[in-house]
């Protein structure tokens, strides 16, 4: 039986699923997206699942004054998301923390065009166009880390990575020379060329999204590495080790 984990960049899926309004967004569907890469003859290990506690201080809003942040509707949500992946099964939270960048405020990309065209003027900005420019701290580290230990531990014989960031390199190309099968589930984003290169496989589980719902252009079919477990009618062993 071939044991695969998963390593999820939280961040990243969670921006990708809502915009692409896949499915919902908690453990249960995360879980459920993941049992959907299983080829035959294969069995989950564990979802490593990497985010940031939300940040919970206090701080002074440019237009609307004091806040504090731990009173707010987003941090609600986000522990009764991080509550459903600690009750699902084979799901492993594993958290950084969430900094805020020497008190520094940003502007909406959106407003900040419009304000450099000379739509609005600073008078039109809202307190909801400006927010906290908070940063995940440590998530990055422990992934890596991670996906060391599983290699040189032996403890899967595939992965599966959600993500497209280049940072995870070092980690994946440590893997697949300790033997381990990589698989890059991009999320149909064009991840990092040096990215793809590195991964064994590159496999989209979603449907292929709309150019309505993805303006910024659509990943074609044009890589070797690409396949679709429904679309192969070879068994594991041609997937796996061709």
């Amino acid at each position: 039986m071939t044991r695969v984990t998963f390593i999820v960049d939280g961040e990243f899926m969670r921006k990708r699923i809502i915009s692409l309004k896949a499915f919902y967004f908690d453990g249960a569907g995360i879980r459920r997206h993941c049992l959907s890469h299983l080829l035959p003859g294969e069995s989950i290990g564990r979802i490593l699942f990497y985010d940031a506690l939300p940040f919970t201080g206090k701080g002074e809003h440019p237009i609307s004054g004091p806040m504090d942040f731990s009173q707010t509707a987003l941090i609600s949500r986000k522990q009764q998301f991080l509550q459903t992946l600690r009750v699902t099964p084979e799901i492993t939270l594993r958290l950084g923390r969430s900094a805020w960048q020497a008190g520094q405020w940003q502007l909406d990309s959106n407003r900040l065009g419009e304000l450099m065209a000379g739509e609005i003027s600073v008078n039109d900005i809202e307190p909801g166009d400006i927010y906290p420019d908070i940063r995940q701290k440590g998530v990055d580290m422990r992934l890596g880390l991670d996906i060391a230990t599983i290699a040189l531990k032996r403890q899967a014989d595939r992965l599966v990575l959600v993500a497209n960031d280049a940072d995870y390199v070092p980690a994946v190309m440590l893997a697949r020379e300790e033997g381990i099968k990589v698989v890059l589930d991009p999320l149909w984003t064009r991840a990092a060329e040096d990215l793809r290169e590195q991964v064994d496989y590159v496999c989209n589980i979603l449907p292929r999204p709309q150019h309505a719902n993805y303006p910024h252009g659509i990943h074609v079919f044009d890589d070797p590495k690409e396949y679709h477990p429904d679309q192969q009618a070879g068994s594991q062993d041609d997937i796996v080790e061709s």
